[in-house]
């Protein structure tokens, strides 16, 4: 057995003993390996210089015919000996592993079966693989962690390294879902998911205790608060944009994920492509990297930004500073106006030197550059209260021809958001002159965040609000047009979703799954 066999806690031993494999075939796999693959680090790929891609066997019978093996037990000796195809091939390397005590097992794949094992002891890894982490589910006959798709392997196994805090995250998942009052399931759910964030069962479970009718609405806000104020200021920092990032391409769409995840290559056979990644918000891009396929690179390439909805050429390859040559990289300064998606317009490629083929090739580009929210009116048509009773409708309908007139002197206005909302600024439209002295407040929870006090007709506020109080005074009466609150606003689904993408910012396939 391999070193890392002795470390194994019960949840990866499951993939070892659990082999398909007979004790007779483990054995003749540790006798008969290749010295070149016998090592926790290379195990499993063993499969592909032991085990022969082949649609049919040496007397011409098909692979889908039951008499491909000759009616034999389908051993690893005897798929050593005949070949197969890709279920033959996962099967030879997963119990491969097992047979040195590495943990491994097939996942299904659109029309493929490909296998993922703990390489090294530490990283699970895919092997036999055609469409990634992304395309990965799930195999029968096998059992899977929380019964969901291959990715949630890596979720469980984070989960287990830090054994302690998943135990404390179950068992308050426990509590939360069997022993608490139903008002309280959500604290304890959020709290469960911080402890653990990789504990999915928790996730699972805080997403029916929104629907809970006995959550007040101050508690939600006062839990999702924090998590809020944390995702601002991570965004403010420059990173690379483009990791979990949807990528269309002219050609290969398959392939195409991994042109943001880095992890293997993206290639082409048209003389003339485009790749497109759509970035989700409005973005400022510092740098743009592409790290191309030995020397399948363009000569000649646009890059176009999409701003406002329209795209405009912002760089070419003229603009590159080239790093390397097989393998190299073209790095290309930014660039200020916020950009929502980036269009590659590949030519004059160059063919490959092994198959003759692809015209162009990349291993991955990362964008480094800094997320904006998407910033528009917040308070429009939103429920609205004032001291005249069924009155203010108009300040919140973005008619500026309608009019809002109070004629006491203390008046005051309340904005329901409908969700926490990070604000930009708030315009009072005043139909004339500005009509005495303004106090505003921001309110999250029940509690107020911020409140300034002046006579406005725009101010800046740099905060989170989910209600907003205007406290109107010293003037008689007062006339406005309409009230406008520019910002983004977000709903407890977004917030937790901003949690997950912050837990896993380095499992791009965990973040997207549990978002879905």
């Amino acid at each position: 057995m391999f070193e890392p066999f002795y470390t194994l806690n019960a949840w990866l031993m499951r993939y070892v003993v659990g082999s398909w494999a007979e004790d007779e075939e483990l054995e003749w796999a540790r006798e008969n390996v290749l010295d070149s693959h016998r090592s926790p680090n290379k195990i499993a790929d063993v499969c592909h210089s032991m085990v022969k891609y082949t649609l049919y066997n040496d007397d011409g019978v098909s692979v889908h015919h039951p008499g491909f093996y000759y009616y034999k037990p389908v051993t690893l000796e005897w798929i050593h000996k005949i070949g197969g195809v890709c279920g033959a091939i996962s099967k030879f390397g997963t119990s491969m592993a097992q047979a040195f005590g590495i943990p491994a097992l097939p996942v299904g794949q659109p029309g493929h079966c490909a296998y993922i094992w703990l390489k090294d002891g530490t990283t699970w890894t895919l092997g036999n693989d055609i469409s990634g982490w992304g395309g990965s589910t799930v195999h029968g006959g096998i059992q899977y962690t929380w019964r969901r798709e291959a990715p949630f392997m890596l979720m469980m196994h984070d989960a287990q390294m830090d054994s302690q805090s998943y135990r404390l995250s179950e068992k308050m998942r426990i509590i939360a879902e069997s022993f608490s009052k139903a008002g309280d399931r959500f604290e304890i759910l959020e709290d469960a998911t911080t402890i653990c964030p990789q504990n999915y069962d928790a996730w699972n479970n805080i997403k029916s205790s929104l629907l809970q009718h006995d959550l007040k609405r101050d508690t939600l806000e006062t839990s999702l608060l924090p998590t809020l104020l944390t995702f601002e200021e991570i965004r403010k920092k420059e990173k690379n944009i483009a990791v979990t990032k949807e990528v269309k391409t002219s050609i290969n769409q398959k392939k195409a994920y991994v042109i943001v995840e880095g992890n293997s290559e993206w290639v082409s056979t048209a003389e003339a492509a485009w790749v497109e990644i759509n970035l989700g918000t409005p973005c400022s891009i510092k740098e743009l990297k592409i790290h191309w396929w030995g020397h399948s690179r363009s000569k000649d390439y646009d890059i176009s930004a999409e701003i406002d909805g329209k795209f405009l050429k912002v760089r070419s390859e003229n603009d590159e500073r080239k790093e390397g040559w097989f393998n190299g990289w073209s790095i290309i300064q930014g660039w200020d106006m916020k950009t929502t998606k980036i269009l590659l317009d590949l030519r004059e490629g160059q063919l490959d030197p092994w198959y003759r083929k692809y015209h162009f090739g990349i291993r991955q580009i990362i964008i480094l550059g800094v997320e904006h929210a998407r910033e528009e009116t917040v308070s429009l048509n939103k429920p609205i209260e004032t001291n005249i009773q069924n009155n203010g409708a108009q300040l919140v309908d973005g008619d500026k021809q309608t009019l809002w007139i109070s004629k006491v002197s203390s008046s005051w206005i309340r904005i329901d958001l409908n969700g926490i909302c990070t604000i930009g600024n708030i315009t009072l439209d005043w139909n004339k002159n500005i009509d005495g002295k303004q106090n505003i407040e921001t309110i999250v929870g029940g509690s107020t965040t911020s409140a300034v006090t002046g006579h406005f007709r725009q101010v800046m506020i740099s905060n989170s609000a989910s209600w907003l109080n205007f406290n109107l005074t010293s003037s008689p009466s007062y006339s406005l047009r309409e009230i406008e609150v520019v910002g983004t606003c977000y709903t407890a689904v977004d917030i937790l979703k901003m949690k997950i993408s912050m837990a896993f910012s380095t499992n791009s396939v965990s973040d997207i799954y549990l978002k879905k």
